[in-house]
């Protein structure tokens, strides 16, 4: 009878035959040629080519014998132990013969042992394989660079650092792009592995990407192998333009870049090309799509075949035994994410109608027996919900359903008003889809609500609500109808319940609502506000005196909360994005105050513009009128997206305020009343006059000014321009134009209902197309950038014949300094003293006191250039621009570099507290610790600050020293700092 360790023998080695062991055998006679004693025990050192060869051929030999049964056996993991040394030494000797044989052999290795095993001497893998890249030997670097590719597909995350490590030291990137470029006339497969090889390394460490697509030479060979007839390598330089596209700065190269991208990209998303080619073309729309830049190029440059493209992704499948494939459901997946351009107004919504993408939407949501069903000729209304109920109820492609409310909310919001079932290629099919949107919708916050579990269904709700305000009046008239029929059993306790959590959330009161839910509660308030026969009961319940309290509530504790989902933005959330700033967004992250004014506004639209309903509006509150309308204002000023903007002016002009609030906006407004500085006398018929400042009307509305330039006879001796009279038409208002440029001044104006209809006309008549808006009340279209107050192309040949101050930078004059509109060489900047005066009470007391300054050409400003430009840019904008550079182009700078782009915003900071500037003060802070990235940096802002004064900016940099203080004090490198800030450090440091 056999021991039980002879059983257990026996069981270990099942799978093996005496081939494997005879192979295993001669394996370790071969390595045993090269194994060497040393300090560190027994290591494998071989020189002679011939046994190089020899053991090459023997490993290879035995993993030839290793199958997927046996792979995982303890002597294999044992033998790739001993086998990576011998493999990796022999690549490393350069032996041209033996290196094809040895890459060849690392290539099989990693395909047939197991990733786990690889990945326990990963290190000792990468580091001889990503040295040989650096061989001129094709076969070598194509075996390599599969290797490696096979590698990085499955490598942990855990061992990234480890790997990048490696790849510098090799100099892995450099090597690859220098085999690229100088590609010439190389085999498909060359460019094939060398560029996913570049692509995996781009995509999984974002740091890598600067070199890649700075690199002009490189793009420009690319550009060349798109034109490739051999798809696959097509497609890997697709995928390498979407990992360069992943960084913002990459994206914008590449659309600058010219055509090749873009075309590459059009062209691959083409129907009759192989699913992974279209794919690729997907992947980078969806990339470029990431930023309004990226949309508007696609847009302008391809918009038809784009469009085409994305119907052709959506609808292009069928299902095999109930089931899509892989391929298919990645490719409609691409198609989805790319198709959210539909969320973004443009021209491309007439080709997504005209294409049919309601009956795609359809095919997407519910099955072929369904869409059967639909094309009876008579179906009831209940017949249809009960169709509806039954394809929300399937598991027909559940993963797909958000996006086909997104892409049908899109569309609803940016439909024209003159939208019609003409324009549809099956009005049954998106009548159908309305109708499962709002079943859906209703559904959701119903269950939800009375289960009080957190699975709303966000993407549902936004399409109803962006249905039931859609400009359409097709489209909002249909989704009202089905909605109001689907609230009707219990519309009085939805409205109750909802308005007792939001009076409960505002009043500071505990209530067990999450965040979704809240947003869902706020979405269904501002339905129910749209729909007249539940309207009344939202008012009667005080609905808009709640919904006030919950906004005031959310606007003074500055109330954010983050998306819900990120259905709207990429559907790979694995993207490793970088050096994208945050992008405005209609609503960011304040999803709470956008939902709020939208029901707000809405009930207050119904309530009428008369004075007498504003009374009444203004009795449910403890608030005057004046009071109401500064609150609102203040959330206008203060919000940072786009939505609660526009819906808090949409709201105000109600109150008789139309246009646009702006902290900038206000300090314009306060000299319009002022003569001081005016140049410009505006004449109408009746011989009235108002005097006005040119380069304010100039540059905030332009109609109002003869289109051609200043005769020469109006210059002053100075260079700069006189006054100058204008004579308006006889259909000029004297009251109207007074208000009009109070807008043009202020952003906003305040006029009564006799006043509107004259300012409407003088609106439209001149182009100011986003008061007419305000002025006829119609609603915000959604996502619809806010009109921004920004005076900045008056410091341009816009605004040069209105100038009448010259800035100077301080230091020397620059050799090649050359300025449009005189001769000086000195750098400087041609100002407006009204513009300066109102942004800046400093310069208001310099130019209008009388003395020396007031009388002279020019100001000498203590600035550097770069600081003084972006000076001028905050009193002109409010913005401090240019923005110092960040992601790749920041982190590729040298120290100097660096150092050289903060010195602006500490300039700034130390002007602008004497200068009593509060708000450029604390954001060239902000901006300081954002960039303070080095202790030499940090220890030459304490020597600048503390010259200054500026001990907030001192305790800024020294906190930042303050964890490498000891190390610094015994290097010597605090020793440029003077005793008493090196005792700074050292207090806050032990704080």
């Amino acid at each position: 009878m056999r021991s039980s360790s002879t059983k257990q023998l026996a069981e270990n080695n099942r799978g093996l035959n005496g081939r494997f062991f005879t192979l295993h055998s001669r394996l370790y006679n071969a390595l045993g040629l090269g194994l060497r004693n040393d300090e560190g025990g027994r290591r494998w050192c071989c020189t002679d080519v011939e046994t190089q060869r020899h053991v090459v051929r023997s490993i290879d030999a035995f993993l030839d014998c290793i199958s997927s049964d046996t792979s995982q056996h303890p002597l294999i993991k044992e033998s790739v132990a001993d086998i990576v040394p011998a493999l990796g030494t022999t690549l490393l000797q350069k032996n041209e013969a033996v290196m094809k044989l040895a890459s060849k052999v690392f290539v099989k290795m990693v395909n047939v042992i197991p990733n786990s095993i690889i990945e326990s001497c990963v290190l000792d893998v990468v580091h001889p394989v990503s040295s040989s890249l650096s061989s001129c030997h094709v076969p070598v670097v194509i075996s390599c660079s599969t290797a490696l590719n096979l590698i990085l597909s499955y490598l942990s995350s855990k061992r990234d650092r480890e790997v990048w490590k490696v790849l510098e030291e090799t100099e892995t990137i450099d090597n690859i792009i220098h085999h690229i470029r100088c590609g010439g006339s190389k085999p498909a497969e060359f460019f094939l592995e060398t560029i996913s090889l570049l692509s995996k390394i781009l995509w999984r460490w974002p740091s890598s990407r600067f070199c890649v697509w700075n690199d002009d030479g490189l793009l420009e060979v690319l550009g060349s192998l798109s034109l490739e007839p051999i798809l696959s390598v097509r497609a890997a330089v697709l995928q390498l333009y979407s990992t360069i596209a992943l960084c913002s700065n990459g994206a914008k190269k590449l659309l600058d870049s010219g055509k090749p991208p873009l075309r590459l990209m059009v062209e691959s998303m083409d129907s009759l090309n192989p699913n992974f080619l279209q794919l690729a073309g997907f992947t980078l729309a969806e990339c470029f799509a990431a930023n309004e830049e990226g949309r508007l190029k696609m847009i302008e440059s391809y918009c038809e075949p784009l469009v085409k493209a994305i119907i052709h992704g959506l609808s292009n499948w069928s299902l095999h035994s109930g089931k899509l494939s892989k391929d298919q459901m990645s490719l409609i997946k691409g198609a989805c994410c790319v198709s959210k351009i539909i969320c973004w107004p443009g021209k491309h919504h007439s080709y997504f109608w005209k294409l049919g993408i309601e009956s795609v939407l359809l095919k997407l949501f519910i099955d072929d027996f369904h869409i059967k069903l639909l094309s009876h000729q008579f179906l009831s209304s209940e017949e249809l919900e009960a169709i509806a109920r039954d394809c929300l109820s399937a598991n027909f492609l559940p993963v797909l359903k958000p996006h086909v409310w997104d892409i049908l909310g899109g569309l609803a919001a940016n439909c024209a008003e003159d939208f019609n079932v003409q324009m549809l290629k099956s009005e049954r099919h998106l009548n159908f889809l309305i109708t499962c949107a709002c079943l859906g919708f209703v559904d959701s916050f119903r269950s939800t609500r009375q289960s009080c579990q957190n699975a709303v269904n966000e993407p549902v709700s936004r399409a109803v609500l962006l249905m039931i305000y859609s400009p359409s009046k097709y489209i909002a008239s249909e989704a009202k109808s089905v909605l109001s029929g689907l609230l009707k059993l219990n519309a009085k306790e939805d409205i109750k319940y909802i308005l007792n959590t939001l009076n409960a959330t505002s009043s500071g009161i505990y209530y067990p609502v999450s965040n979704n839910l809240q947003v869902i509660n706020l979405i269904s308030l501002a339905c129910y506000s749209g729909l007249p026969q539940y309207r009344r009961y939202v008012l009667k319940n005080q609905g808009i005196k709640i919904l006030f309290s919950f906004v005031q509530n959310l606007s003074r504790n500055h109330v954010h909360t983050e998306r819900m989902n990120t259905s709207l933005h990429f559907c790979d959330h694995n993207m490793k994005m970088c050096c994208y700033e945050c992008e405005e967004d209609w609503q960011g992250e304040e999803m709470f105050l956008l939902f709020g004014l939208l029901g707000l506004a809405e009930l207050v639209h119904h309530l009428g513009s008369m004075k007498g309903h504003v009374d009444w509006f203004v009795k449910q509150f403890e608030f005057t009128e004046a009071q109401i309308i500064t609150k609102v204002q203040e959330i206008c000023i203060n919000s940072c997206a786009s939505g609660p903007r526009w819906y808090g002016s949409y709201l105000l002009s109600y109150f008789g305020f139309y246009g646009f609030p702006s902290k900038l906006g206000n300090m314009i407004g306060n000299v319009f009343s002022e003569d001081e500085h005016t140049n410009l006398t505006l004449i109408l018929a009746n011989q009235e006059h108002v005097n006005a400042h040119g380069v304010i009307v100039r540059v905030r509305c332009p109609s109002l000014l003869p289109s051609r330039e200043l005769p020469l006879e109006a210059k002053t001796s100075t260079g700069h321009f006189g006054g100058r009279e204008v004579r308006l038409s006889a259909h000029v208002n004297h009251q109207a134009l007074l208000k009009l440029l109070e807008y043009v001044y202020s952003g906003h104006l305040r006029a009564g209902e006799d006043l509107v209809k004259r300012l409407r006309t003088l609106a439209k008549h001149c182009n100011l197309q986003p008061l007419l808006q305000m002025l006829c009340r119609n609603r915000p279209k959604w996502r619809t950038p806010v009109p921004s107050f920004d005076l900045t192309s008056a410091l341009g040949p816009n605004g040069f014949h209105f100038s009448d101050i010259i800035l100077e930078a301080k230091g020397d004059k620059f050799e090649d300094w050359m300025c449009e509109a005189c001769s000086l060489l000195q750098p400087h900047l041609h100002a407006h003293k009204v513009i300066l005066c109102a942004s800046c009470d400093h310069m208001r007391a310099l130019l209008c006191s009388g003395m020396q300054e007031s009388q002279s050409e020019s100001i000498k400003v203590d600035l550097g250039w770069e600081a003084l430009v972006r000076l001028v840019n905050w009193f002109y904008s409010g913005k401090l621009l240019p923005k110092p550079k960040y992601g790749c182009l920041w982190h590729n700078l040298n120290e100097k570099e660096k150092f050289d782009e903060v010195i602006p915003y500490v300039e700034l900071y130390c002007l602008s507290d004497s200068w009593l500037l509060e708000d450029l003060h604390k954001e060239c802070s902000r901006v300081i610790a954002a960039c303070l990235d080095s202790v030499n940096m940090a220890i030459k802002i304490i020597q600048i600050a503390a010259v200054c004064f500026q001990w907030d900016l001192v305790d800024l940099a020294a906190k930042f020293i303050a964890p490498h203080y000891h190390r610094l004090r015994n290097s010597g490198d605090l020793l440029e700092l003077h005793e008493e800030l090196v005792d700074f450090v050292d207090d806050t440091q032990v704080t």
